[in-house]
C-alpha cells in the first residue's frame, strides 16, 4: 500500500466529523484514508472557488448527504478545513454558499493555521483506540480488494464471482461502504483473490 501522510483538522472541522451519523463519519473516514495514502476519493470535486487545491468529498447515505473539504497538495500532511451535513441541493439563492471567508485561506505561500494532527484519521475519528485499529484493518483490507480489482481489470460481475459474493456487495466494496464489511469478510475475499495477509504488530506510539 501506499505511504501515508498526516492529517491535521482545522477550527471544528474535527468535532463537526464526529458529530456525524457513525455510518456517514466512517465513510469519511475511508474516504479520507484514501487522501492519506496519496489516491482519489470516490467521489469529489474541486473547490476553486474556495482556493487552489481545495476539494471536496461527497457522501451521501441514508441519513442524508455530507461533505469535507480538504487540501491534499501541501507535502507535510492533509488538511481538513470544514465538514458539515449539506442541507440543500441549492448552490446560489437560499443555499450554502463557500467562499474565501467561509474556511481558511489555502493559498500558495499562505501557512495555514495549526491544530491537532493524526498519523492516521482512524485515531481521530473513532471513540476508542481498540475500534481505530479495527478500522485500520478494514479500511487496509477494502483498498488492497479495490486495488487488486482495478489491477486484474475485473468488472463487478466478474470480481463478485471471484470473491463468492454478490456484484451489489461489490458495488458497495467499491463505493467505500465500509460499515458493511466485516473483517473475516474481507480475509475471506482477500484469500478468495488468491492475495495474501501479513500483520506487523508494534507498541502504540
Amino acid at each position: 500500500m501506499n505511504s501515508t501522510k498526516p492529517i491535521e483538522f482545522l477550527g471544528t472541522a474535527l468535532d463537526d466529523l464526529r458529530a456525524f451519523p457513525i455510518l456517514a463519519r466512517r465513510e469519511a473516514g475511508y474516504q479520507l484514508d484514501q487522501v492519506q495514502r496519496g489516491l482519489e476519493p470516490d467521489d469529489w470535486k474541486p473547490m476553486q472557488i474556495i482556493g487552489q487545491g481545495v476539494r471536496e468529498i461527497r457522501i451521501r447515505d441514508a441519513a442524508g448527504a455530507f461533505r469535507i473539504i480538504y487540501v491534499a497538495k501541501f507535502a507535510n500532511a492533509i488538511y481538513v478545513l470544514h465538514c458539515f451535513q449539506k442541507k440543500t441541493q441549492k448552490n446560489q439563492q437560499g443555499g450554502f454558499k463557500f467562499s474565501r471567508k467561509t474556511l481558511p485561506r489555502f493559498n500558495e505561500g499562505v501557512e495555514p493555521m495549526k491544530n491537532e494532527q493524526f498519523t492516521s484519521v482512524w485515531d481521530a475519528i473513532e471513540d476508542t483506540p481498540e475500534e481505530a485499529e479495527n478500522m485500520k484493518l478494514r479500511s487496509t483490507l477494502m483498498l488492497a480488494l479495490k486495488e487488486h480489482i482495478a489491477s486484474a481489470g475485473l468488472s463487478q460481475a466478474q470480481a463478485a464471482k471471484l470473491f463468492g459474493i454478490t456484484q451489489p456487495r461489490v458495488s458497495d466494496l467499491m463505493r467505500g461502504k465500509i460499515n458493511l464489511f466485516g473483517i473475516d469478510a474481507l480475509v475471506n475475499m482477500v484469500a478468495a483473490a488468491g492475495l495474501h495477509v501479513e500483520m506487523r504488530i508494534s507498541v502504540a506510539a
